[in-house]
């Protein structure tokens, strides 16, 4: 029986019009099937292990091949962040993250906005680490615009928390381009390490965060810090 378009198919089943068997055969024969040699052809063309897909005429000829090389030179991508191509599902995994080791960054892991004029509040910035159980080391910036202090946001944060002691150690906080902002650090009451920073108003206010892996520490990335607003001093 002879394939058809989708448009003829079409035609077959209109309202009113009874299919005959040889039109309800065309209809078969025009799609591939679970048992069929078309579904089977394309199966065999699909290397999940090495990423590619292959097309082929009915010639069985190869008239096409996309390959894990083909998405990484083609599409942009650099090597080191295809980590893999499943032919079969087409899923591609992208590490756009990047690497993890010692000095690695993390840009914009957290990002707020108000538009509440407060010269109060405190923006106070709640890290992934507890001094009763955690050793790690971190190194965090805060960088923006105090719209309503008509101030540049640009302050780095760096500590250790250490189990040992149950506190902050050899900690800093620097505060560039300002003499209005204040900010530090402290532990909590649920014993976590909070950054936190303060702006004369804080009436459309934009900042990020960024991290950096230092020391022993881990590479805090978006869901590992929350920021909290309040007017008190620590939380």
């Amino acid at each position: 029986m002879p394939k058809r378009l989708i448009t003829e198919l079409k035609e077959y089943f209109k309202a009113g019009k009874r299919p005959t068997q040889n039109q309800f055969a065309d209809f078969l024969e025009s799609y591939a099937h679970l048992d069929g040699p078309q579904l089977a052809r394309i199966t065999n063309n699909i290397n999940t292990e090495n990423g590619y897909l292959r097309l082929r005429g009915m010639d069985n000829a190869i008239i096409a091949q996309i390959s894990l090389q083909d998405i990484r030179n083609n599409m942009g991508i650099p090597n080191s962040l295809v980590q893999s191509v499943n032919g079969q599902t087409g899923n591609i995994i992208l590490d756009l993250e990047g690497p993890t080791d010692v000095g690695s960054t993390r840009e914009g892991i957290a990002k707020y906005f108000t538009a509440n004029h407060s010269a109060t509040d405190i923006f106070h910035i709640k890290l992934p680490y507890r001094v009763t159980t955690d050793r790690a080391m971190y190194h965090i910036k805060a960088s923006g615009y105090a719209y309503g202090a008509a101030d540049i946001i640009d302050v780095t944060w760096v500590g250790y928390c250490y189990a040992e002691i149950s506190n902050i150690t050899n900690n800093k906080t620097g505060i560039l381009n300002s003499t209005a902002i204040t900010a530090g650090q402290y532990v909590g009451s649920d014993s976590h390490v909070y950054l936190w920073f303060k702006l004369p108003s804080t009436y459309f206010s934009s900042f990020k965060l960024d991290s950096m892996r230092v020391g022993n520490g881990g590479l805090i990335t978006s869901s590992d810090v929350q920021i909290l607003v309040s007017s008190q001093a620590q939380l």
